[in-house]
């Protein structure tokens, strides 16, 4: 590895051990270990921390096997000696810092540094996972200022490294809580809840009063959209009247003959009768002169 790789590494194992490695609140009766992974990869390795399995050992840490991480892996510890190994290495060369083979106390806290050399030759270029991990400022806010005695108080934790919260009133401590507590105060007047985590603390002002409180109402952080209001059109249109419409016509699967268009109006079945009678009249009447005539043209 070159002289300007070398001073990388050294640079982001420095820069690892000098931020703070708390990402939760410890609680009086834990510790609280920060496991952070770091790859050095050689020209032609693709290796990140989430690569490579770590396993914590020690009394009841939780959880006991992650992936690696650059941004830390927060593990909760009760008090005693521990110790922090890489699962598979995979035959690289893995460097741990002193905090990954010691020891921790109620409260305390410990941060474990690895550093994996993702190859063995000595390559001009290479590139090194950096630390960015950064805390949020913490913040208290409440939504309810004003309470009384017995009614029930609403804190607030923004930002920080974020997990679990230390919270404090003047009479009461509620050790490794999540970023939202709801509480009832005692005693009135002007009162402050305190809330930790990490190295941060924050402080929230409440008044207690001695009678029943009546709390307004939130307002929302997000209001719906405004939409238009369109002109409604009434379903039951009248449509002007055009008479009954006639039936639809019947077609038939067969074709009659038809008499040629004589440009007469077709007659009826009884005008059709009649007008055989008549032939038949006509032609009994004229029966016998036909045949005198027939019989004088063939003499």
């Amino acid at each position: 590895m070159s002289m300007f790789s070398k001073i990388a590494a050294s640079a982001a194992l420095g820069a690892a051990l000098l931020v703070p490695a708390i990402t939760f609140a410890q609680t009086p009766t834990t510790g609280l270990l920060n496991v952070y992974v770091q790859v050095i990869n050689q020209t032609g390795y693709t290796y990140a921390p989430a690569t490579f399995t770590v396993a914590v050992s020690g009394q009841s840490p939780a959880p006991a096997s992650f992936q690696g991480s650059i941004q830390g892996t927060l593990v909760t510890i009760n008090p005693g000696t521990y110790s922090v190994t890489l699962v598979n290495p995979s035959a690289f060369s893995t460097s741990y810092s002193v905090g990954c083979n010691s020891s921790i106390v109620a409260g305390g806290t410990q941060t474990c540094v690895i550093t994996v050399n993702a190859g063995s030759y000595n390559y001009s270029n290479s590139y090194v996972y950096p630390y960015t991990q950064t805390a949020q400022p913490l913040t208290c806010r409440t939504d309810t200022p004003t309470v009384g005695i017995g009614q029930s108080a609403r804190f607030t934790a923004v930002g920080g490294m974020g997990g679990t919260y230390n919270w404090r009133t003047p009479t009461q401590n509620y050790p490794n809580v999540g970023p939202v507590l709801t509480t009832t105060l005692e005693g009135s007047g002007a009162q402050a809840v305190t809330v930790t985590n990490a190295s941060q603390s924050a402080t929230c002002a409440i008044t207690v009063t001695s009678g029943f409180f009546t709390q307004p109402t939130p307002t929302p952080l997000y209001s719906n959209p405004s939409y238009n209001t369109y002109n409604t059109y009434p379903s039951n249109t009248t449509y002007p009247y055009y008479g009954t419409q006639p039936p639809a016509p019947t077609y038939s699967a067969y074709a009659y003959p038809r008499f040629p268009n004589t440009g007469l109006e077709p007659a009826t079945s009884a005008q059709l009768a009649f007008a055989l009678v008549l032939l038949l009249g006509a032609a009994i009447f004229a029966y016998p002169y036909v045949r005198k005539a027939f019989t004088l043209a063939v003499r």
